[in-house]
């Protein structure tokens, strides 16, 4: 008797998990165009979701704490703004339907930063409810900007990729 309660325990609360619980966050892609921080979605993520609605937009610099936004938009929810993989949403540039958050801050060489794009697939059967990435900036011998996009297997050397200036 013991082990059908618990199995009936156990079905009730499986049951009554909210549906955000099995949401998910997917990739985003991070890419420089003239030394600025371009955000889109992923090849593969449009490849298996189609093109996602945008709602709003964060970057964060991870490198201090507490944790500090320093650029964010959103959309209105009736004029959402569609994303593709090979879409570029630059850093600062707001997009026309777009309200400015928080305007964008100088993106200092040796931090590191999140972004995250607030927006899911079409299909409302698709857990994905938003995408993130990460990337640091670093100062270019030439004394101009270099945008690294920063993926899981990079961790352990990511002092290398995007060193502190003394």
């Amino acid at each position: 008797m013991p082990y059908r309660h618990t199995l009936l325990f156990l079905l009730a609360t499986l049951t009554s998990i909210d549906a955000l619980a099995w949401s998910r966050i997917a990739d985003a892609h991070v890419h420089s165009v003239n030394g600025m921080p371009c955000f889109s979605i992923t090849k593969k993520e449009e490849a298996h979701n189609g093109t996602p609605m945008l709602g709003a937009l964060i970057v964060s610099d991870l490198s201090v704490q507490p944790v500090k936004k320093v650029w964010s938009f959103s959309t209105p929810p009736d004029r959402p703004i569609p994303i593709h993989a090979d879409s570029c949403i630059r850093y600062g540039d707001l997009p026309p339907t777009a309200t400015t958050g928080i305007k964008p801050k100088s993106l200092v060489p040796g931090h590191f930063y999140s972004v995250f794009l607030n927006g899911s697939p079409k299909d409302p059967s698709d857990p994905t409810y938003g995408y993130q990435g990460k990337f640091c900036v670093r100062t270019t011998a030439a004394g101009g900007q270099q945008v690294i996009p920063i993926n899981s297997d990079m961790q352990a050397w990511i002092d290398e990729v995007c060193p502190t200036p003394p």
